[in-house]
């Protein structure tokens, strides 16, 4: 099935594997707003269950530029 609207919701656990933070950091990340020093992303509640959007943690996680090394990121301090 290749539906362009298909847009998989994920559960908690399922969001803090796709992340790599803790179930708790991402519960807690729905309370103040923030997840690693950054606007937390959306969630929607159906039910008593917080569901996330395949895409909006996406987007969450593409935010964060990759590095070869350390010196990079050290470079890219120092800007």
């Amino acid at each position: 099935m290749n539906d362009s609207n298909h847009d998989p919701f994920l559960t908690e656990k399922e969001a803090s594997r796709l992340l790599g933070a803790a179930p708790s950091s991402i519960k807690q990340s729905r309370h103040t707003g923030f997840l690693f020093g950054h606007t937390a992303p959306a969630f929607m509640k159906m039910g008593r269950s917080a569901r996330y959007k395949l895409s909006a943690l996406l987007e969450f996680r593409d935010q964060f530029p990759e590095y070869r090394n350390t010196s990079e990121f050290k470079n890219e301090e120092t800007r």
